[in-house]
């Protein structure tokens, strides 16, 4: 059923899009349609700080301790923060590139720099990934409600069936979010991210310091271990602050000239990294203020995921050496307070499955546009609710038809996490962030070549040096992941 959803859902691109998936030049019928008056009305960066740390934050925070217990408390502590470096610099250049090239999407950004071809297996990549994602968040919503509807109502009422629990809360709660047309909207529900994993952090903090005063530092706690089960903690680590699909729309939803995130002034922000052409284009200094101001966003949300982990993945693993690879399992039914932290991150996973749904549906928005001809820059309602609703329905029918995704998630998450947060931004930075798009001829010889003056050899090399050691990364870490999830390896130790 899983295989039948993604090859429906990918139909759409396998058509040859080519020319068609261009912004400009297309020809449609407005009747059904009005101006899309979505992109760049977020003129505050707190907002894109919440949105950005709701598609990272995830269940997978739960899995911190278990991957600290694979390689240390230092060791831990040192990968996470190795991921960390390369997740915000693969950010910051999608966003630099997205400016560039004016992109409101991460499927747009590949097909204006490295053609439609790329963009289809990009796309289709990305509609499996995604539905995945939103499928586990169902399936985590029955898992931890469906129990507290069984105490609640008694075990053999309908009220506690799985499937009952999981359609109430999809259909009352997630479909009216995922409805929403921009991130923006969900401004309110991604805090909630924000706060749940502040409250799990310190919760872990107190009864970890109250176990380390009364008993001490357990002696069988790792310090320092490397090895094969080093790539166990980096393919949750990886998944956990990934949000590259979303960074784009929500780069493009942030106003040209935002607000600071403190006082209500504005000033220009100088960008050195940007190049003087873009500075200087139709709108002077409002670019580079406007990036800055981007990366400010990402460097904070970033952070704060990483204090978060870190703190999560120690405490944890102190509390617990022989911890499961749900911390709050190992909790059991005892602690109140990791009783709540449950139905929390529960609700966590709710409100995180309409940030994926929105790139999802933009895809099939996409693909719909250049099938029928339509114009890009234009927002319908029916489309909207239509692809909403196809994909809704779609998820939660899995959702209620599976209730352990086990290998299959992990080889999918994977495959679609390696290339959209190390495949694209290396192929991207060995090529150059401010080249001309994919089959860009408009450019005369003299301005190609001032362009490529500009980047100097030193630039060239640190450039393709950088983006090989990101793309081998990927690959490293999909291949250990394929490994560790066919043999097994992640439940021998």
């Amino acid at each position: 059923m899983f295989v039948g959803f993604v090859l429906t859902g990918s139909i759409p691109f396998l058509v040859p899009i080519n020319e068609k998936f261009e912004r400009r030049g297309v020809v449609g019928s407005p009747q059904v349609m009005e101006t899309d008056q979505r992109v760049g009305r977020n003129e505050s960066p707190w907002v894109s700080v919440f949105n950005l740390c709701n598609t990272a934050i995830g269940a997978g925070v739960l899995s911190f301790p278990y991957g600290f217990r694979q390689t240390g408390v230092v060791g831990g502590l040192f990968f996470t923060f190795i991921v960390w470096v390369i997740e915000v610099f693969a950010l910051c250049l999608l966003v630099r590139v997205a400016d560039k090239h004016n992109s409101e999407s991460y499927q747009q950004l590949v097909h204006t720099v490295l053609g439609s071809k790329m963009a289809i297996i990009t796309s289709v990549t990305m509609t499996i990934f995604l539905s995945g994602s939103m499928i586990s968040y169902l399936i985590i919503t029955g898992d931890v409600f469906q129990p507290a509807f069984a105490d609640l109502f008694g075990g053999n009422s309908i009220l506690a069936d799985r499937r009952l629990v999981i359609t109430l809360f999809a259909v009352v709660v997630i479909l009216p979010l995922a409805l929403k047309t921009t991130l923006e909207a969900l401004k309110k529900t991604s805090l909630i991210c924000v706060m749940m994993l502040t409250y799990l952090t310190i919760a872990l903090i107190i009864i970890g310091t109250k176990k380390l005063i009364s008993s001490g530092i357990p002696s069988d706690i790792l310090v320092w271990e490397t090895g094969k089960h080093v790539f166990i903690l980096m393919d949750i680590v990886v998944f956990a602050f990934h949000c590259h699909i979303q960074v784009v729309p929500v780069f493009a939803e942030l106003a040209p000239n935002p607000r600071p995130f403190f006082g209500g002034g504005r000033g220009e922000l100088k960008d050195p990294l940007l190049e003087a052409e873009a500075v200087t284009r139709s709108q002077p200094g409002r670019r580079s203020e406007r990036v800055k101001r981007m990366d400010a966003v990402i460097l904070v949300s970033m952070t704060i995921c990483f204090v978060g982990y870190c703190l999560v993945g120690e405490f944890g693993y102190l509390i617990f050496p022989e911890v499961e690879s749900d911390v709050l399992k190992s909790f059991g039914n005892s602690n109140p307070f990791m009783v709540f932290a449950r139905y929390g991150m529960a609700v966590v996973a709710m409100v995180c499955y309409p940030p994926h749904s929105h790139p999802a549906r933009s895809i099939l928005d996409d693909a719909w546009k250049a099938v029928v001809n339509a114009p890009a820059d234009v927002f319908s309602w029916t489309r909207h609710i239509v692809i909403t609703m196809f994909f809704f329905l779609a998820t939660l029918g899995v959702a209620l038809a599976v209730t352990d995704l086990g290998t299959v998630f992990s080889l999918v998450g994977s495959t679609g996490g390696v290339l959209v947060v190390f495949i694209i931004p290396g192929v991207l930075l060995i090529r150059g962030i401010y080249s001309p798009p994919s089959g860009d001829t408009a450019q005369s010889d003299e301005e190609e070549g001032g362009l490529l003056r500009r980047r100097t050899t030193t630039q060239k090399s640190v450039e393709i040096v950088g983006g090989t050691l990101i793309i081998m990364t990927g690959l490293s870490l999909f291949l250990a992941t394929a490994y560790v999830t066919t043999t097994g390896m992640i439940h021998k130790k």
